[in-house]
């Protein structure tokens, strides 16, 4: 079976519009089904509204890259500049304009957290259930068109590590305005507020 088979991309692309026009009761309802909690949606969020210290310095870094143009350069990425918080980095590139999205780098605290490492692969084989990887093609095409930063929050059912993993996806774009690149930041927080820093 092909990594993505099991996915119902009909759904994906109405959670894409669902996500960019700020709408996530549809996506609340199926969550809650499974269990998990969330997802909460934030559009151009404020740094200061950011609960981890890898958020605000990744929101700041793309704000400050971007200037006053619409969106920073995908040729201004800069792994060390990320260093604070490069443990929690995904880069992404999408792949047949957005309907999928590969991980050109998965950040090494996240595959310690989630147990495998998927650089180089597609968004779409992520090892998590159904929703999970549809929400996250979601929010990446959301992202994509809207070229804004989006945050995510939702909460795993039965957590064992984690309480909810908290996601900044920023958009890069190249010289005609395109978004070709996401850094996501992806942060899994324990339950008493803290990021996890290795799997426990």
């Amino acid at each position: 079976m092909a990594p993505n088979a099991r996915l119902d991309w009909q759904r994906v692309e109405r959670w894409a519009a669902a996500i960019a026009a700020g709408e996530a009761a549809g996506l609340r309802d199926v969550f809650a089904a499974a269990g998990a909690r969330g997802p909460e949606l934030r559009w151009d969020p404020p740094v200061e509204s950011l609960a981890t210290p890898q958020h605000r310095f990744l929101l700041r870094y793309w704000s400050d890259l971007r200037g006053t143009r619409p969106l920073p350069h995908m040729r201004e990425i800069d792994a060390v500049e990320m260093r604070p918080a490069l443990g929690y980095v995904n880069l992404l590139e999408p792949v047949e304009n957005g309907r999928d999205f590969r991980y050109r780098v998965f950040g090494t605290v996240v595959a310690a957290v989630s147990g495998f490492d998927l650089t180089g692969q597609l968004a779409s084989g992520l090892k998590a259930s159904a929703y999970i990887v549809e929400f996250g093609l979601a929010a990446f095409r959301a992202v994509q068109r809207r070229a804004e930063p989006l945050f995510t929050e939702h909460g795993p059912p039965a957590a064992v590590y984690t309480s909810t993993w908290h996601r900044l996806v920023l958009p890069f774009g190249n010289d005609r305005g395109e978004v070709v690149r996401l850094i996501v930041g992806a942060v899994p927080v324990t339950h008493d507020g803290k990021p996890l820093v290795q799997r426990l």
